[in-house]
């Protein structure tokens, strides 16, 4: 068979667009999955920063008549917690806590009576332990209680320097709150836990209108 001069001539021409048409296929190609993997990128970003909330009910220990309520605020690795006690020791501190346990991510409990083993009529710090475990995060710096009342609000960057990493806190719902300090026949024991909240997912209506 015998190709034309035309035809041949044609050839480098041919060749030229069936390369271009090669090069924008591909590149389209890319374009079409560069957008998708981006929106994912984002979606996984914006699942690890989603917001989580959840409240606590505070209940006195050892007779305190201390009540009150807590939020917390997860964002990303930033923890807000916000508390509203009364019923404290007016003009003293009152240290405070998220106690829980990290070994086995158990379920920290706030101690029932029978936790006074020693019979003295009190559940020391000692005592307690064994219900809501070590401490986690001190909610610092502690509040002191100019009228009997505390509003706490503080903002922690979880993981940072000494501070515990969110994945070793959660599940939050597993840990408690515990404020502390009490005179005790004329001595002030700032350990003495006065009142114990489980921190419980979602959010209660009515919190900060106290």
């Amino acid at each position: 068979m015998k190709l034309s001069p035309t035809f041949l001539s044609r050839i480098p021409a041919l060749f030229l667009s069936c390369c271009l048409l090669l090069a924008f296929g591909c590149s389209d190609s890319q374009d079409a999955v560069e957008p998708t993997l981006d929106m994912d990128s984002k979606a996984n970003n914006k699942s690890a920063n989603m917001m989580k909330e959840y409240w606590v009910e505070i209940n006195p220990l050892n007779h305190s008549g201390v009540t009150g309520q807590a939020k917390l605020v997860v964002e990303g690795n930033v923890l807000t917690v916000e508390v509203w006690a009364e019923g404290l020791e007016a003009g003293m501190p009152h240290p405070q806590h998220i106690h829980g346990f990290v070994e086995n991510k158990g379920n920290a409990t706030c101690p029932p009576p029978s936790a006074d083993v020693n019979g003295d009529g009190l559940i020391d710090l000692g005592e307690g332990v064994p219900f809501y475990g070590p401490v986690l995060v001190s909610l610092t710096p502690f509040p002191t209680a100019e009228d009997g009342t505390i509003h706490y609000k503080q903002t922690f960057m979880l993981g940072m320097g000494d501070m515990i990493a969110y994945q070793a806190l959660k599940p939050l719902q597993n840990r408690v709150i515990v404020l502390h300090g009490m005179t005790v026949e004329g001595t002030y024991w700032p350990t003495l836990p006065i009142a114990c909240g489980q921190i419980m997912p979602g959010n209660s209506m009515g919190m900060g209108n106290r």
